[in-house]
């Protein structure tokens, strides 16, 4: 495919994931807490008021964007005719199918079911792209960005429905319960307080790719997707060392075992460190390789890829300073710096593409997120006492 109809379709998929937050305003973040404790305490009416609320704001707000895009195209403020502006419109169509996803995933989480929540979401969705767009390309058939941007929205639906159908027993506690929203207040302040963690933590690069497709061309943006996603894997890898060592983590800073905390950060840097430099071998080696897979127009994207693993290399060099300010009772702190952090990414993307194309746009957000992951780990030395960087190993 060619990398400018790559850039649309990866703006238009970005652009559908990033929407399907501002719809549910991240209500479904407080499921662990509200959700679980409405249950225990056996207030049917306040979870079955959780749950709806979630649902009835997604409609809502994706009711409204859909009657404003709709006014806009008829008032000829949005030219229609415009293959961007139907794959835009697509987006707005696939968004609340998401959020529906999530939103059901994040309760069905915080309720014990985690893979009927999430298996549909982490295997079916990809799966699923993966299927529709094999068999299309084994037909030799050569589908437009909108045509791929329509497949990526049937494999949303397909996963929508396969999570209802798993998840039909789950929320049966709200059968016959009398919805009530008394506690609305609280649910809307701590989704929009948890929802730049939401951006940083899961959405990254699709924040990189919708901000960059402001100041880019196509073929640009799909140069920078196309490393990101690329460089994923190395970030994947660099967070599931945090994830295997938090249990852990969090039991020595609960004990407030101080000696063991500093050998758990020890541990994470050498196993961090041993990650980033097979990845580092890897892209060195393979990169061009990998890159000229997809076309060789996407060669030019090898020093994006190179500044892309700028993100992976933060983690790695501050550490799991974010677990520990949310253990240790500093909460506070995470969500001021996540908000800046996502502020500031959201400018570095601009201004690093509109002054160095591709190049500069991935520079500018790994800077930023650099910036951010520094700001963590300097929290956390001071208001916890506990220096999460690699250096510390070093002392």
């Amino acid at each position: 495919m060619p990398a400018a109809e790559f850039g649309v379709v990866m703006a238009g998929f970005s652009w559908a994931m990033l929407l399907s937050i501002v719809l549910s305003l991240n209500v479904e973040s407080g499921s662990i807490r509200f959700l679980v404790g409405y249950i225990d305490a056996g207030n049917r009416s306040l979870a079955t008021g959780f749950v709806q609320y979630n649902r009835l704001l997604i409609g809502a707000f994706s009711g409204l964007s859909l009657v404003a895009f709709a006014l806009l195209c008829w008032a000829d403020v949005l030219d229609a005719s415009q293959e961007v502006v139907q794959i835009f419109g697509v987006a707005l169509i696939a968004a609340p199918i998401v959020a529906l996803t999530r939103v059901y995933g994040r309760h069905a989480t915080a309720l014990g079911q985690v893979l009927r929540g999430g298996l549909p979401i982490m295997l079916a969705r990809p799966a699923t792209i993966f299927c529709l767009v094999g068999i299309v390309w084994l037909s030799g058939a050569q589908p437009t960005a909108l045509q791929l941007i329509c497949l990526i929205l049937a494999a949303f639906v397909v996963t929508a429905g396969m999570q209802a159908y798993l998840l039909r027993q789950t929320f049966r506690f709200a059968q016959g319960a009398a919805p009530n929203y008394a506690d609305q207040r609280k649910w809307l302040e701590t989704g929009l307080a948890m929802a730049p963690l939401l951006l940083l933590r899961d959405n990254l690069k699709h924040v990189i790719v919708a901000s960059a497709g402001l100041v880019l061309n196509a073929t640009e943006v799909g140069q920078v997707a196309l490393a990101l996603s690329i460089m994923s894997l190395l970030y994947f890898a660099i967070k599931a060392v945090d994830i295997s060592l938090s249990p852990q983590l969090s039991r020595a800073l609960q004990a407030k075992n101080t000696q063991r905390v500093t050998e758990l950060v020890g541990a994470s840097a050498k196993l961090k460190l041993g990650v980033l430099m097979s990845g580092a071998i890897g892209v060195i080696v393979l990169g061009d390789w990998v890159l000229g897979l997809f076309g060789e127009e996407y060669l030019a994207a090898h020093m994006a890829l190179l500044a892309a693993a700028i993100i992976p290399l933060a983690d790695g060099l501050f550490g799991p300073a974010q677990i520990v300010l949310n253990v240790s009772g500093h909460q506070r702190y995470v969500f001021v710096v996540a908000g800046f952090g996502a502020i500031l990414l959201f400018l570095a993307t601009l201004l690093g593409g509109w002054g160095g194309g591709a190049i500069g746009a991935i520079i500018g957000a790994s800077l930023a997120y650099t910036i951010q992951q520094y700001l963590l780990c300097l929290m956390s030395n001071r208001s916890a006492g506990i220096d999460t960087s690699a250096l510390s190993v070093l002392r």
